[in-house]
């Protein structure tokens, strides 16, 4: 079966992430310091990628380690970013030297003047401990994609898997293991072979009409019932999937300069589109511009904690 093989958060919005050996879900579903900070303007309003791309010159790198479980630790005072300036847009650089550390704390004595800086706008530090600040309010839990998806995005643009990653800031990766799966039998093995396995987690149609279609011809698999979603559990946390992650504008830029991919969104809507699966349902998606899971916690065991190595598990099913 799939096992979990990268963790990573951002503590920041729009800033580097952070890879984990391990991890902790909270009780709201999200992990433990992921957007745990944003950046807003004079006026309250988010100051994110999204909206300028200056952040993809700005290096971030997180301290506050600790190193026997390789976790940030909870108490506030001991977060730390350290950050600094790579090539960008305007061909600036800085070099190490010129590298500053600050709190994670608003105020003077913070990164906000230092950022505001970089980003050419006043911007403040704002901070929610208990679940952050997560791109889908609704689904709140950690998002989640397949190294093999990954490696497939990345082979249409020419990129490497580190870039794929860096674009798309999922939280959870999980990786198939080829030479397992013709022996294991006994939790739907079938579904993790080719990228994008991940869909059929969160928009399955149901197995018994998708053969029937499949035997009629492939005009009806229009009109084939939806099955639930695969609810799956990684140590000792339980997951709903919540629907295909909906893409910003984040992903067509290179993360070092900023610089944009020409008609992104249109190779990839039809990469997308001609990558689809037979056990998927897209009836509602209003676009192929969509990669990896949103997902929701059921609930959570084991004091919450996530590994790599944890296997995935699928629930049974009646």
């Amino acid at each position: 079966m799939p096992y979990l093989s990268g963790i990573t958060i951002y503590p920041v919005k729009s800033l580097d992430g952070l890879r984990l050996a391990e991890a902790t879900v909270l009780p709201s579903g999200a992990i433990m310091h992921d957007r745990r900070w944003r950046l807003i303007d004079t006026e309250g309003r988010v100051v994110n990628a999204k909206r300028t791309s200056r952040f993809h010159l700005v290096r971030a790198q997180f301290e506050g380690m600790d190193d026997d479980s390789n976790r940030m630790s909870q108490s506030p005072i001991s977060h730390f970013v350290t950050l600094w300036m790579g090539h960008g847009l305007d061909e600036t650089s800085c070099d190490s030297q010129s590298a500053e550390t600050f709190p994670l704390v608003p105020g003077s004595e913070g990164p906000c003047e230092w950022l505001s800086d970089a980003l050419r706008e006043h911007v403040f530090l704002e901070e929610r401990v208990e679940g952050g600040f997560p791109d889908d309010r609704d689904a709140s839990g950690p998002t989640v994609i397949s190294t093999e998806t990954l490696s497939e995005v990345a082979r249409w643009f020419g990129w490497d898997d580190a870039e794929a990653r860096r674009r798309f800031r999922m939280n959870l990766e999980l990786t198939a293991e080829p030479d397992q799966l013709s022996s294991d039998k006994s939790q739907k093995s079938e579904l993790f072979y080719e990228p994008f396995w991940e869909d059929r987690l969160a928009c399955p149609v149901q197995k018994k009409n998708l053969i029937a279609s499949l035997s009629e011809g492939d005009e009806s698999l229009d009109y084939l019932p939806v099955g639930e979603p695969d609810v799956f559990s990684l140590g000792g946390n339980e997951f709903r999937p919540a629907g295909a992650c909906r893409r910003c504008v984040v992903p067509s830029r290179d993360t070092r300069t900023g610089k944009q991919v020409t008609l992104f969104r249109d190779v990839f809507e039809a990469r997308r589109y001609r990558g689809l699966r037979q056990d998927v349902d897209t009836r509602d998606w209003q676009d192929y511009y969509r990669l990896g899971l949103n997902t929701s916690v059921l609930r959570s065991h084991a004091g919450g904690r996530l590994a790599i190595g944890d296997e995935l598990k699928l629930r049974e099913t009646s």
